[in-house]
């Protein structure tokens, strides 16, 4: 379903704040329902068409906040926040396997949730033990968290493309007493636990259909299955501490270093889910009648962007969600093709696929109501190509592992910018230079973006120092380098730790693979710095062309010092049939360095 209203601005005496009244909506024929479509050709590239505030609000330390008032957060677990309101779409499906189409009703999935809290306690997990998760975007994957969070048990998620190698190491340093995983992982995980003392369970391993699960294993469906209690039926008690016990522990290797746990709590998850409910945030609305928010999700649920913002956001909501077990593009034009999808949240790589190939067109996003795109950066010659082709505006959110994600989103804000600052958050702009080391900076100054707010951390998981390092005080360090425009937009202009050094001068990789991107012979392209004996570093380019399109190094050398200052110009050029990133969508450069 596709609303977009038509709004104008009223000022409201004595705030900084524009609020917005709803006109009269228009007709659309395709969605059979009444909107307008707030993308025009006609209107400046990039550029919302709408402000919604007068400009930042910053105090005079030079902290940056939202310009819309703080909200409560309420207090209790995942689950409840998640169910509050489950009784008035009861009947509505859940979940949906795009592969299978197995699916869930509201009314089905809060029964199995509660009969797998009961399970997990009858098999000896008890509060504040650790389930490690190694499933892929399946409907089951609901079924695991919102039973866990109900049991007092906290998950973590797992990649389930790992090696048994990367596993074992995830499962030791999380103390997971079990692990749940589908059958064609089965092998990888027995491999990774072997030997393994915390794991106190044989794996768990959800089937497909009626097929039988391995010998050894245990069923989930026996975990589900009808004649079990329900958790809170009984009278059973979660038993842990909504504010201070983790309840998700994802992995992030952070601003640096290796892989670390990121403890969150039930806390910081509903925070973030009433961040991204915030009308000035969103336009998606609870299920209602015969309206239900229908989004395919193909963001990895192990990734806190899919397992927050996707699943536990729109359960909440009531919405239909439509999981994909496996990213393709015929898969994705499918879907699109057969339903009418009301929101897209994806990373860079989708945007790219979608303007690039010729089966996906404007129809297919006739009805979306929010494209959100995150994880990583859009350069702006990609949400230009996008928006030309499609018709439809884009924006981007900022957020980060240890943020639960989101920090910043807006519905209106400039594509190029990743939105507002999210309510009950502050930012400040820190500065990294020697004159101002440590520092606030104000409007239009580029620092690292430290974070304060509901949504942040307790810390990383047996990792004091790591947690010392990235903390100060009660503020996040982020490692991402950005500034704060006159409007109170977000900008981010890279990392941190991957800006190039040139004679002192710091370059960003991102404003050059932007550039880059947009040279017509360019399919994709990832800048890093290499040692340079006169310059201390300079920025390579690695390319990937289109196909049946000839570029050589020098036209890449060319376009490039035709349009930045001496310092940003390209040193080397090395073509390649792919650039490595990750499941998310960010550049693995430490890839790069490599070849």
């Amino acid at each position: 379903m596709q609303r977009f209203f038509t709004f104008h601005k009223i000022k409201v005496p004595g705030r900084k704040k524009i609020t917005h009244q709803l006109l009269s909506p228009k007709n659309c024929d395709p969605c059979e329902l009444r909107f307008k479509n707030n993308f025009s050709s006609s209107q400046p590239r990039l550029m919302a068409k709408t402000t919604l505030h007068a400009g930042p609000i910053v105090d005079r330390n030079n902290v940056f906040k939202s310009p819309f008032d703080d909200v409560e957060i309420p207090s209790g677990y995942i689950h409840q926040y998640v169910w509050k309101d489950v009784h008035r779409w009861w009947n509505k499906t859940a979940l949906v396997c795009a592969v299978s189409g197995r699916s869930y009703s509201y009314k089905k999935l809060r029964r199995l949730c509660g009969r797998f809290a009961i399970s997990l306690r009858r098999n000896n997990l008890r509060p504040g033990d650790t389930l490690a998760v190694v499933l892929p975007n399946i409907p089951e994957y609901a079924i695991v968290a919102l039973g866990a969070s109900e049991a007092g048990v906290k998950v973590t998620l797992l990649n389930p493309a790992y090696t048994a190698h990367e596993m074992s190491i995830q499962i030791v340093n999380s103390e997971a007493a079990a692990v749940i995983t589908i059958q064609k992982n089965y092998p990888v995980i027995v491999e990774s636990i072997k030997g393994k003392n915390s794991v106190r369970l044989p794996a768990i391993v959800v089937a497909s259909g009626s097929e039988p699960v391995p010998t050894g294993a245990i069923n989930f469906r026996d975990l589900i299955a009808d004649g079990i209690d329900e958790f809170e039926k009984i009278g059973e008690q979660t038993g842990i501490d909504d504010k201070k016990d983790t309840v998700v522990l994802p992995y992030s290797s952070g601003t640096t270093g290796l892989p670390k746990g990121v403890e969150l709590t039930h806390r910081n998850i509903i925070a973030n889910i009433v961040q991204n409910e915030h009308p000035e945030y969103n336009t998606d609305e609870p299920a209602f009648g015969e309206h239900q928010e229908i989004i395919p999700v193909f963001l990895p649920f192990y990734h806190i962007y899919g397992f927050v913002v996707c699943l536990h956001y729109y359960l909440r909501l009531g919405g239909k969600i439509i999981c994909m077990p496996q990213f393709t593009p015929n898969n994705l034009l499918d879907i699109l093709e057969k339903n009418k999808t009301s929101a897209l949240y994806v990373a860079p790589p989708i945007v790219q696929l979608m303007t690039n190939d010729d089966r996906f067109n404007k129809k297919h996003v006739e009805c979306v109501k929010i494209f959100l795109s995150g994880a990583a950066p859009l350069g702006t010659e990609l949400v230009a190509k996008f928006q030309a082709k499609m018709k439809h505006s884009i924006n981007q959110g900022y957020g980060l592992t240890e943020t639960s994600p989101m920090v910043s989103r807006s519905k209106y804000s400039a594509a190029e910018s990743v939105g507002l600052i999210s309510v009950n958050s502050r930012i400040r702009i820190v500065c990294g230079n020697d004159d101002k080391f440590g520092h606030n900076l104000g409007l239009n100054e580029m620092g690292e973006i430290f974070v304060k707010g509901p949504q942040v951390m307790t810390g990383y998981f047996k990792n004091v120092k790591a947690t010392e390092d990235c903390m100060d005080g009660e503020w996040f360090k982020t490692g991402d380098l950005g500034h704060i425009d006159e409007k109170g937009q977000l900008f981010i202009s890279g990392r941190r730790k991957e800006l190039i050094k040139v004679k002192g001068l710091q370059v960003s990789p991102a404003e050059l693979e932007d550039l880059i991107f947009g040279h017509e012979k360019v399919a994709d392209v990832a800048v890093i710095g290499v040692p340079h004996e006169r310059l201390g570093e300079a920025p390579k380019a690695f390319i990937v062309s289109k196909p049946n399109s000839k570029i050589t190094e020098e036209e890449i050398k060319n376009y490039v010092a035709e349009r930045l200052s001496k310092h940003k110009h390209i040193d080397q050029v090395q073509f390649i049939d792919k650039i490595p990133k990750s499941p998310a969508g960010k550049i693995l450069r430490k890839e790069l360095q490599k070849l």
